[in-house]
């Protein structure tokens, strides 16, 4: 069953932050979550929504339980607390 994720946050600096998130790939992909698109809020270029694919929701919650990540992104400039969607698709 496909589970995709609608990641919300604000960011510093989106150049920076995309510099850092790009770096972060080896712990996606490692986790088995792919990027399906990584969006800038038109009326907001530090909003950042990124979604991605996860193997399940398990896999999911794992990863944004993990203190690496965590840490990652506090480096990468995220200001505000994520809103996180963990989606199952019903097909």
């Amino acid at each position: 069953m496909e589970t995709l994720l609608i990641i919300s946050h604000e960011v510093k600096n989106f150049d920076t932050w995309k510099t850092a998130f790009e770096a972060g790939e080896p712990l996606r992909a490692e986790a088995g979550v792919k990027v399906k698109g990584v969006y800038r809020a038109a009326d907001q270029e530090n909003m950042v929504t990124v979604i991605t694919q996860a193997p399940n929701a398990e896999v999911a919650k794992a990863l944004f339980s993990n203190p690496a990540l965590k840490a990652d992104m506090e480096k990468a400039g995220v200001i505000s607390v994520p809103e996180i969607k963990i989606l199952a698709s019903v097909n």
